[in-house]
């Protein structure tokens, strides 16, 4: 099984604002879409503790974002064997002892069907502690949340990787609820840094919870059995579910794509380990009663790995 870990096409270079700019612009688009909006900015929150439960204390110190392989490892053609490592990925991104998490594909090979992942990996502790979501039809939910030690994953995820342990950061952080507009919380962030940044590339990574509310999920089942046919069939393919809050969501978003097929908005949520839930967040299916926490840190650079 290859591994793809090393294939590195570009590095972008991403504007940084201040954090005082990037507030004004959470103020503004989430008011254009929610009801009560409250945006500060705070320490990073202690990511180890619940309802976290993280392998690092925070995120956002030096932070750079992996953008690696991509829905191109799945259609046309699945390229199932493409595997990362965890590890080398943050060794291309110049922080070999850096903390990973974000959204992804996970290591079927391990797990023994196609997966959704929550990256949680802390390689200065060489500690995996990835989440992972499998269709599991013998069970009530039909999906199945579990932890996995395993350091490697397949196909694509966006990665923000920071210094470990580190809470020395501050983060934009935001309250809202009651959704009045149509779009989905990270997109109306991202639509609100595309907006004020235009080609310049503002790239940004954190962590929300969905407080109240439920939310629209998917779950990718097992690898199709022929080839498909055309492109719908991939949404098709993928197994829908709405699930209850609490729920921890690790996002990564780019204002903006330089010409290298990033994935603007990225998004898998989990829940404790006893509600069972996660997988890939769409929106909230309760705009009248939902509310969400969240914190976000802007990245340095992005890494292109496994262009595809």
């Amino acid at each position: 099984m290859p591994d793809c870990s090393s294939a590195l096409s570009a590095v972008i270079e991403c504007h940084t604002p201040s954090l005082d700019e990037l507030k004004q612009v959470f103020e503004t688009s989430l008011r254009e879409n929610f009801q009560h909006v409250q945006v500060d900015i705070v320490k990073c929150p202690d990511t180890s503790e619940p309802p976290f439960e993280m392998t690092s204390t925070g995120f956002g110190k030096d932070m750079r974002i992996a953008e690696v392989g991509g829905p191109g490892n799945i259609y046309p053609v699945v390229r199932k064997e493409n595997q990362f490592s965890f590890k080398k990925i943050a060794e291309v991104c110049q922080l070999p002892d850096g903390h990973v998490m974000g959204p992804g594909a996970g290591p079927w090979p391990i797990i023994g069907v196609n997966c959704e992942m929550v990256a949680d990996a802390n390689c200065a502790a060489n500690k995996f502690e990835t989440r992972v979501i499998k269709i599991e039809e013998l069970t009530e939910k039909r999906y199945e949340l579990s932890r996995t030690s395993e350091p490697t994953f397949n196909l694509l995820a966006n990665l923000a990787i920071s210094k470990p342990n580190d809470r020395s950061s501050d983060v934009v952080h935001f309250k809202c609820s009651v959704r009045t507009g149509k779009k989905n919380l990270p997109e109306t962030i991202r639509q609100g840094l595309a907006t004020k940044f235009g080609n310049t590339p503002v790239s940004m990574a954190g962590v929300f919870i969905l407080d109240n509310g439920k939310a629209k999920i998917h779950v990718m089942p097992d690898f199709p059995s022929c080839a498909w046919g055309h492109e719908k069939e991939v949404n098709e393919w993928l197994r829908f579910f709405e699930m209850p809050g609490p729920l921890v969501n690790v996002s990564v978003i780019h204002s903006y794509d330089p010409g290298h097929k990033l994935r603007l908005e990225h998004t898998h949520c989990y829940s404790s380990q006893n509600q069972g839930d996660g997988g890939h967040y769409h929106y909230d299916v309760s705009p009248e009663t939902v509310s969400y926490e969240g914190w976000f840190a802007p990245a340095q650079k992005i890494y292109r790995i496994d262009e595809i």
